[in-house]
């Protein structure tokens, strides 16, 4: 496949009223729910999954990746004007945007935030088919002990990356594949951790699980969360549009930006956040101006933007493509596919083309929607960023219960996702890594009967199925990511006792 028939293709996808309906929908809640603090892309995905199932596969997909769009745009917002971070991806737009509201000029930061996210997401849709092509020719080296390789390398990379703890990451991954695996043997009759209950037979439905996990555990945690601020915001200032000359100073920290956080946010463990920060500091090292950083600039303002607008383009590459996720809402979006039928992997979009220019339709098309409409549902949504926050969790926390049960109108999935959502806040409060158990639950079935169909291949020889060249790069790889997880561990639990011991010396 060459690079212009996906984009060819994202277009042709658009040729129905109502694949756009749905984009715009998504588009706009994305945006909604962004500007509210606390509320990010995992949890929308989480309280609109349920509904998902019941659209074509290509729809869900497009109206799951605008949703993306919006929300990286709407984050920017309450930081803007109100000094809260919408995610943890735009804690540096805090640090400019707020600065530049307090000067009075609000007009301009969010203008500025508009640019970057509307210049970031387009360019970086073209780097997402630069980075999805490739990917997708390796499929055809492709077989059963690769496939193994490949997951397991998601499944341990999330799991050293994310948290403090890499022992605490593993055995995550570990609780995840345990429910993963649940119900009936793939290669026998017998039944695996049922306890003799007929209804877990079946294994638990990998949508409850995701949700609990992912979405209704944030929820719980964002009720603990408390945000204040000082005083209401001054629509009159904030609607003020700069004179596009002030803009000129943002081109190159949104190009150096976009580029940044496409590539940095497709590493397993990686994302937004660090690809954000990553850009803001090449931002300053190149800046004419880096005293102003920090104090309210435009400049790394944009380059925050751009990054953490560009990183859904990068976090949905590997994850389409190799059908490895690097952030919560990947994985949601990963147990979609799977519910519709899919099998994650590198076959998937080679086998299904429909899907890859589904996802490039939906964020082309969330792009232009906020072109031209961006600017004014920022406005708009001043209004409401000084939402009661308790209407906002509870009035989420019914939408996903009430999502979940018109599934399969089984109460037994509502306490799935209740004990789930339960299990979850409490991993993330401990330090466990919930990303890891979410994409264990997602990988564990295909990880375990990639490597039974490997092992058939080999005669049963670990050598011969862990000698062959893509395989032995993967584990390699994975190795790679544990070892640098052992040693942040090892580092910071030094760098904890040192100041336990400055603390009590002084």
């Amino acid at each position: 496949m060459d690079f212009l028939s996906p984009l060819i293709g994202g277009v042709m996808v658009l040729d129905n009223f109502t694949i756009w309906f749905f984009i715009l929908v998504g588009t706009v809640i994305g945006v909604i729910v962004g500007a509210l603090p606390g509320v990010g892309a995992t949890m929308t995905y989480g309280m609109l999954l349920p509904f998902t199932f019941t659209l074509p596969t290509d729809v869900a997909i497009a109206l799951l990746l605008s949703i993306s769009v919006g929300n990286a745009f709407g984050n920017s917002i309450p930081a803007i004007l109100m000094g809260i971070p919408g995610s943890p991806s735009a804690i540096l737009t805090v640090i400019d945007g707020y600065n530049l509201h307090k000067k009075g000029e609000s007009g301009l930061a969010l203008a500025v935030a508009w640019f970057a996210a509307m210049a970031g997401q387009a360019i970086s849709i073209v780097l997402f088919v630069f980075m999805v092509v490739p990917l997708m020719a390796m499929a055809y080296y492709f077989g059963q002990p690769e496939q193994f390789a490949l997951f397991a390398l998601g499944i341990v990379a999330i799991a050293s990356l994310t948290g403090d703890n890499v022992m605490k990451g593993l055995i995550a991954a570990g609780i995840g594949f345990i429910i993963g695996i649940v119900g009936i043997d793939p290669n026998s009759p017998l039944g695996r951790y049922t306890f003799d209950y007929a209804i877990l037979r079946a294994g638990f439905d990998v949508a409850p699980v995701m949700i609990g996990l992912l979405a209704l555990s944030e929820l719980f945690r964002s009720a603990r969360q408390v945000f204040k601020w000082d005083a209401r915001i001054d629509t009159k200032t904030a609607a003020k549009f700069p004179k596009l000359s002030r803009l000129k100073p943002t081109l190159w920290p949104i190009v150096t930006g976009t580029f940044i956080g496409t590539f940095v946010s497709a590493i397993p463990g990686a994302g937004a956040t660090p690809a954000s920060m990553i850009s803001y500091q090449w931002a300053q090292i190149f800046s004419k101006h880096p005293e102003e950083f920090g104090k309210g600039s435009i400049e790394g303002l944009a380059a925050n933007e751009a990054a953490q607008n560009a990183s859904n383009s990068g976090e949905a590459a590997p994850a389409l493509a190799l059908g490895l996720p690097t952030s919560g809402s990947m994985v949601l979006l990963l147990a979609a596919l799977t519910i519709h039928g899919f099998v994650p992997g590198p076959n998937m979009i080679r086998q299904t083309p429909d899907l890859f220019y589904a996802a490039i339709g939906g964020m082309l098309a969330a792009t232009i929607i906020l072109t031209f409409t961006g600017w004014h549902l920022g406005l708009a949504m001043l209004r409401f960023v000084n939402i009661n926050r308790s209407i906002v969790i509870i009035v989420s926390i019914g939408t996903v219960l009430i999502g979940v049960y018109s599934l399969s109108s089984r109460m037994f999935d509502v306490w799935v996702v209740i004990g789930c959502g339960v299990l979850g806040y409490y991993m993330s409060r401990y330090g466990y890594s919930v990303a890891a158990a979410a994409l264990a639950v997602v990988l564990g079935r295909q990880l375990e009967r990639s490597l039974r169909l490997g092992l058939n291949l080999t005669d049963g020889d670990w050598i011969a199925l862990l000698s062959r060249p893509f395989t032995g790069l993967f584990v390699a790889i994975a190795i790679a990511f544990l070892l640098f997880g052992i040693y942040r561990t090892v580092k910071l639990r030094r760098k904890l006792r040192g100041q336990e011991a400055a603390a009590a010396a002084g």
